[in-house]
Formats: structure tokens, sequence, C-alpha cells
């Protein structure tokens, strides 16, 4: 087993082993720039073929194959020119500073460059923040996320005061899992007993099981502009005891060998040890070859593989299907943020809440799509029930039909259309490329944290110092790459030719904060109040977006 100092070695080992290599194309000034980062010794070399398929998704002129592969062999990290991307005069970028009426908030509106113009630089941006008397909690991550990744034309918060601190109530801290939801654990051999899921928990005589936390007082707010703002007083916690219990001061124990219990209304106590008729137990995951039902839901965590279909009877949580046939959902899929669902065929749903879908075929959802990324190679559906499309992203080959777009509170919701299968190949390649670079960013951060804690302790030692200073410029370099990575994904969403069929077809509303994109430059943004009625949204025959109302896409 390794020992703790070698284990930020290992992982910077690893990482430079298995590091696949990285291309960026910038556009500056009319003029196109390729990069390119050698792979580690284990890692995926940068392929001709696919900076070739970008630089025409781009729309990069007077490019040189054999200076674009030479570019590639070397593979040295520096910026060569490879082409023109001209469409017109440049333009710089300019920014709009906005103050709230309370004082406790600044706003930006970031207006794009055009035709290759410059991007404001932070410098410049902070002067335009300082002139209009911004000075107090400027959000300098926001800042400069605004310069590396720009989202234009929509206004994002550069400066918040300080709101007031409330004072912590007290609280009755309990020693005890009171949730009675399965704890699974591995044995030494690093396998799961399914059968022991810990939901029945007992304690012994004089077993501490909670102790009341006092009360602490709260700190005062300031605005922007420097006025202090007073904050709402601390509660204290009260016990609420029932039977078998030892109140001793602040701290409650145990009388008797028992199963500890933390009922709705705050009771705390100590049961005789009851006795279950059945204890059920999950199969595990689940690889098949033909079509799989599941009658009840599935675990979290757990997944299911088939070649055939998945048929659902109930909702879905944070699981993971995978099927070359349809997978249909009698109830939702609740993924929250983790979960993901994939088929080669089509995917039918009462919902979809916080997940992630892609399907070769196409989308079909009766209530409501919320806070999600789903993608389709043919059309995708959210009618029948509410049919309400809220937030997240949303991307489909040839149209989205849905009852409601957007919400009521303003929700930034995205949606493309139009978009050809293989940029959607792309876009899935570069979205994992993404969440594999977050994966590696997050192990670097944690083992950098770890390291840097012990400098509160003790004193590094020279080859600990080194690895420390290793870390950050790692934690720097993966930074930089997720930023670009994401910066690559919008330009390539926006970059591709559309289908010219392609349409958005939205039954009742499409509120403000709705982005549709058709690419190549061509995005509808939704006004300030809502589109009331049945509308479409399309290509024009000048090739221009445009809005039909009260016309059903049956009807084009």
């Amino acid at each position: 087993m390794a020992s703790p100092e070698s284990y930020p070695e290992k992982i910077l080992q690893d990482l430079e082993a298995n590091e696949n290599g990285f291309f960026q194309i910038e556009n500056r000034k009319g003029h196109a720039y390729l990069r390119v980062t050698k792979a580690g010794e284990k890692g995926q070399k940068v392929e001709f073929k696919d900076v070739l398929s970008r630089i025409k998704l781009f729309g990069v002129e007077n490019y040189s194959e054999d200076t674009i592969k030479k570019v590639i062999l070397h593979s040295d990290g520096k910026e060569f020119e490879i082409g023109t991307w001209s469409k017109g005069t440049p333009e710089d970028s300019y920014a709009e500073v906005i103050v709230s009426d309370d004082h406790m908030t600044a706003s930006l509106n970031l207006y794009p460059p055009k035709h290759g113009g410059n991007l404001l630089s932070e410098y410049e941006l902070r002067e335009k923040i300082a002139s209009v008397g911004i000075s107090v909690g400027i959000l300098d991550t926001i800042v400069q996320k605004t310069i590396r990744s720009p989202d234009f034309l929509v206004p994002v918060v550069i400066a918040k005061g300080y709101p007031p601190v409330p004072g912590i109530d007290g609280e009755i801290k309990i020693f005890f899992r009171s949730d009675n939801k399965p704890q699974l654990e591995e044995d030494d051999r690093g396998r799961i007993n399914y059968k022991n899921i810990g939901i029945i928990q007992s304690v012994k005589p004089d077993d501490l099981i909670a102790e009341k936390i006092p009360a602490k007082p709260g700190q005062y707010g300031k605005t922007v502009t420097g006025t202090l703002i007073p904050f709402p007083e601390e509660k204290s916690a009260e016990w609420i005891l029932g039977p078998n219990v030892d109140l001793k001061g602040d701290r409650l124990y145990s009388k008797i060998a028992g199963r500890p219990v933390l009922d709705r209304s705050g009771e705390i106590r100590v049961d005789q040890v009851i006795q279950l008729e059945a204890v059920d137990y999950s199969t595990g995951n689940i690889d098949f070859p033909g079509t799989i039902i599941v009658e009840d839901k599935i675990g979290d965590g757990f997944s299911l593989t088939t070649n055939g279909s998945i048929i659902i009877k109930s909702s879905v949580g944070k699981a993971f299907l995978r099927a070359k046939g349809d997978i249909v959902l009698s109830g939702g899929f609740m993924g929250r943020g983790e979960g993901y669902i994939e088929s080669e065929g089509n995917i039918y749903a009462k919902f979809i809440e916080q997940g992630k879908l892609s399907a070769g075929g196409s989308i079909f959802v009766e209530e409501a799509v919320m806070h999600s990324e789903i993608s389709a190679k043919d059309l995708i559906q959210v009618l029948g029930g509410r049919g309400e499309i809220i937030g997240g992203t949303t991307i489909a080959a040839n149209s989205i039909e849905c009852a409601k777009l957007g919400a009521v509170v303003e929700t930034k919701t995205k949606v493309a259309v139009g978009t050809p299968p293989e940029l959607l190949e792309e876009l899935d390649r570069m979205k994992i490329e993404i969440s594999d670079k977050e994966s590696t960013l997050k192990k670097v951060q944690i083992t950098q944290t770890k390291l840097q804690e012990q400098t509160t302790k003790r004193d590094l030692k020279p080859d600990e110092k080194e690895m420390l200073a290793k870390l950050k410029e790692a934690n720097e370099k993966y930074s930089f790459l997720v930023d670009s990575l994401k910066k690559q994904f919008d330009t390539a969403l926006g970059s591709y030719e559309p289908n010219k069929s392609a349409f958005v077809y939205v039954e009742r509303e499409i509120f403000p904060g709705v982005e549709v994109n058709f690419g190549s430059g061509k995005i509808y943004r939704s006004g300030l109040n809502s589109l009331i009625g049945k509308t479409t949204v399309l290509i024009g025959v000048d090739g221009n977006i445009q809005t039909e109302r009260n016309l059903p896409p049956s009807a084009r």
C-alpha cells in the first residue's frame, strides 16, 4: 500500500501518463489560430480528422492541410496561424454596468465583438466597473470568467453587497442515522452485502445519542455603498424527550439497549428492538441481452444495460440506463444531475428533472423537462400534459415541440435545433471530454487541499513543497482546459449549418429568458414579454429567423 506522502506524486504521474491531447481554434482579428498539446504515454493523440472537422464546422477559410498536420505533429502547445476567419469589419466588444435600486447588486451586460473584433480585456472591464462607483463585493471569479468564457447579452451579477448573516439557531445534534435509508458497505474483498443494509440501528445503555448545540449571534450586512444592515436574532433549540432516554446537562443518553428514533415531531426516544417480517434487497446491476421490464423503482446508482428495450413501471432516480432499443418510463426521471439515460432508439417518459438523456431516435415527454440536458437525432416532443421545457439545454436534429418554453421567473432555457447528426456526435464527444477534465480537476484540487492542510500542522518537507507547487500548476492547467473546452462547446453549438426545415413549435407560451439556436450565428432570443399562443420559430426563405403565429407544424 502506498504511503500518504506518495499519493500526490502518483496522482501527478497518472495525470501526465493518461492525459489526452488537446487542441483549440481561436479567431483573432479575422485570423484563425490553432494550438495543439501533446498527449501522455497512455493518452489519446489529437487526430487530423477531428481538427479538420472542427475547422470546417467553424467556417475557417484558406487553411492549409499541410500546416495543420505539421502543428499536430509537433504538438508543442504553440499557436500557429492556419487560415482566415473573415465575415466583415471587426467591432470590439463593450460592457454596460447597472447598479440595483437597493445598492445590493451590480449587473453586467456584455455586448459581443463582431467579425473578429477584440474582446474586452479584464483591465478594461474593471475600469468600467470602477467608473460607476462599484468598489465593494466585486465577484472576481465572475469577472474573470466573463472574460474567459463570455455569455453575451445575458445580464450577469458581478458585484454583491454583503447580506446580514443570521444568527445560527441552536440545534439538537443527533448521533445516530435518523433517515432510515439503506447503508451499503463493502467487505474486505470489496464486495457489498445487500442483505445487510443497516436500516435498523441499535444502541447500548448509556450511549450518547444527542447533544444540544447553543445558538450563535449573527453579523451585520453591508450594501455595495457601505450601509450596515441588521441581522435577525437567533433561536435556541428545545428538547422533546420520549421514553427510555436520560438527559444529563446538554447531552442525551440511552437508558436501555434498543433502537434510537427521531420522529417527525422532533421527539427523541429509544424503542425496544422490533422484528421485521421481511427484508428486500437489490439484484445489483443488470446486463441482459433482451427487453428488461421493471415493476418497481430502481435504486440510486444502479445501472441497466441491454441490447433490447427497457420498460420501467415507476419513476427512476439517479440511475444509469443504456439500451439499443427503446426506453419507456411510465413515471419520470429525476437524475439530480448524475443519472444518465442513453438509447439508440426512442425514449418515452412522463417527466424529466435534472437528467441527462441521449437518443438515437426521438424523445417523447408528457409533462415536463426541467433543468436537464437532452439530445435526439430526430425530434423532441414535450406534449400531452403540462408540456413544459424549463431551463437546461435541449438539442434536436429536426424539431422540438412543447406547450410551454421557459418559465415565468425567466429561467435561462437553451434550445438548439437543426443540428446535423455528426455535430451531435461531436458535441457528445466534447461533453465527455469536459466531464473527464472536470473529474481530473476535482481530484487535483482535493489532493492539493489535503496537502495544504498539513501546512497548518507542521512544516512541509522539501519534496512535499515541490509536490504542492506541481499540484498548483496542475490546478491552473486543468481549470484553463475546462474553461477552454466549454468555450469551444458553445462555439460549436453556434457554428453549424442548420437543417432548413428545422423548427421549434410552442403551443401556448414562450417566456422571457429563452434562447433558440439555429447555428451559423442565427439565434432567437425571447423578448421582455411572453409570446402567447401557438408559435413556430423557424428559418424563413430569406435565411433569417422568423416567428409565425397560430401555425402548427403540420401546416408548414
